[in-house]
Formats: structure tokens, C-alpha cells, sequence
């Protein structure tokens, strides 16, 4: 039974099995508070939550039992918003899957770029207390094409190639949003 569901006003209403439940309070952006131009979105991992070759999406977004996106509680990073970099620091080691794409997602689901921060991150780069820089083709330090997150508000999702029977870390995402004309 599901802990959680959105209402008519697509308003998501949870239950209080929901806040008890590990799984809910991991893989899951959350916005800091941060001053100045720099901004910072952080998300605890854990990679035995993720399902092999399916986006780590934390929502339901049609009550039909199949997590598809996200809701308005879930933390983004705004539209024309430049990626500075995104960091991955292992806290427990990676293990039984192979890699995971980290990437951008709209609201709905629709891929921005499903490897836009991490391709491929290899289980061998996670090992404890290793940190990995974001080499996909969003962020700014990796040199590769254009750093920023389009039009569209972007949320962040995991696909894990393999089962990942281990692997937790801290994925740190800096950015500076649009100056508003």
C-alpha cells in the first residue's frame, strides 16, 4: 500500500508510514540555503534504493504505481541556470551494479540530459571516501559542450546500470541561477 498520493490539485499527501521509511529520505535533491550567487542542491545516495536500468524518480506522479517524476516539494535547479560543477563523495563503497548515470529531468519526467552530470559513474570510482567530479556534458568543469540547464526547471535523477547491493554518498551540485531581466 502506498504512503503517499496525490490528490485532485496534484498535491502529493503522505502518511505517516511514509516518514518512518528509509528509502523515502534518500536519493531525493534538497535545496541549501547559501548566500550569494552560488547556489547548492545536495542529495544523500544510496544506490540499494535504485532499480537496474530505471530513473531513481521519487514520485508517482499518476497513482499507478510506477515512480515517474517529481513534485513541487522536490528541489531543482532553475531554468538557464549554469552548473558550476557537481561532486560525488562516497561514503560507503559501491558494489554489484557497474555505474550510474546521474542526470536532469522536467518536473514531468522528460529527460534534459540523463548523464548531464555524471556518464557513467564506475563503481570502481566509489570507493570509501573517494570524490568524483561531474564529467557530463551540463557542467561547466567537465569542458565538454554547454553548461546549463536549458529552459525548463531540472531535477536530478540516478540510472544505475546493474544491482547495486552497496554504495551510498553525498552528490553536491553547485550552480548560479538566471539573473531575472
Amino acid at each position: 500500500m502506498s504512503s503517499t498520493w496525490n490528490n485532485a490539485d496534484g498535491i502529493q499527501v503522505d502518511f505517516g508510514a511514509y516518514h518512518s521509511d528509509e528509502a523515502n529520505r534518500v536519493n531525493r535533491a534538497r535545496g541549501l540555503n547559501t548566500l550569494g550567487a552560488v547556489r547548492e542542491i545536495e542529495m544523500d545516495v544510496d544506490l540499494q534504493f535504485t532499480t537496474a536500468a530505471t530513473v531513481s524518480f521519487p514520485m508517482d506522479l499518476d497513482n499507478d504505481g510506477t515512480k515517474d517524476g517529481f513534485n513541487e516539494r522536490d528541489a531543482y535547479i532553475p531554468a538557464n541556470s549554469a552548473i558550476l560543477e557537481a561532486i560525488f563523495f562516497s561514503t560507503e563503497a559501491g558494489a554489484g551494479g557497474t555505474s550510474v548515470n546521474i542526470g536532469l529531468y522536467q518536473a514531468d519526467g522528460t529527460v534534459i540530459d540523463a548523464d548531464g552530470l555524471f556518464a557513467a559513474l564506475l563503481v570502481a570510482e566509489m570507493g570509501l571516501g573517494e570524490v568524483s567530479h561531474g564529467d557530463g556534458a551540463l557542467v561547466q568543469e567537465s569542458g565538454i559542450g554547454v553548461a546549463g540547464v536549458g529552459s525548463a526547471d531540472a531535477y536530478i535523477a540516478m540510472t544505475p546500470t546493474g544491482t547495486f547491493t552497496a554504495g551510498k554518498g553525498r552528490l553536491i551540485v553547485r550552480y548560479i541561477p538566471a539573473v531575472d531581466a
